[in-house]
Parts: structure tokens; sequence; C-alpha cells
């Protein structure tokens, strides 16, 4: 992915696909790093800050290309306690018009993150 990017510096979904990796291995419990920890040598790594940096980069080539990547950008400023930065990117998640799939369950999902934000 990251020579996609490098071959196409204004590719929003690299951005996108590499940040969704990022955020899997951030969001990763305690017991599949076991798992992982013994298949590989050394098992991949993330933090929610690095996989924020691919969504907000997918976000500036291309503004609102994509529904699940301000879900996405949601979820991360929620797991670094940026409420305020979560609370706008999931509003924009749960507002963006619903024409697939993956726009439904960006809006179905912000919209059940929202509710507990304010509950």
């Amino acid at each position: 992915m990251e020579r996609a990017v490098e071959l196409n510096p204004q590719d929003s979904t690299s951005y996108y696909l590499i940040g969704e990796w990022c955020y899997a291995f951030a969001d990763m419990p305690w017991y599949q790093r076991k798992v992982a920890a013994a298949i590989f040598a050394s098992p991949p790594t993330s933090t929610y800050d690095e996989a924020l940096k691919y969504f907000e980069k997918a976000e500036e080539t291309n503004p609102l290309f994509y529904s699940m990547n301000l879900l996405m950008m949601g979820k991360c400023y929620l797991k670094i306690n940026d409420k305020e930065k979560a609370v706008k990117y999931l509003k924009q998640a749960r507002d963006y018009l619903v024409k697939t799939p993956d726009d439904q369950k960006a809006h179905e999902e912000a919209e059940k993150l929202l509710k507990d934000l304010i509950s």
C-alpha cells in the first residue's frame, strides 16, 4: 500500500486503506497480539495517531470522498480522547448522503457513537 501512495500521492483510497490497517492493529486486543507474536518474529504494530494521520491525508487529498473515512477519523479522535473533533467527524459521517452500503454502515455507526457520547 505504501508503494501505491509513492506512485500516486493523490490517491485518497490508498491513504484510507493504510489508515484502516493501522487502526486494526492499534485496536487489536492483547490476546490477539500474543497470537500474532507467536506467528510473526516481529508482529506488526500501530497507533491510533498513526491511523489518524493516514485518514487525515486521505481527507486532505480528496475532501468528503468517503463516509467511512469520516467515521474512522471520528473513531480515532475518540480513542485519543479528543471529543470535540470526534463529534465533528462523526456528525459528518452521520449526515453524509447515503448512496452505498458503506454509507449506510457509516451513518448507523456514527449515529450510535454520537448517541453514546451524548448519554
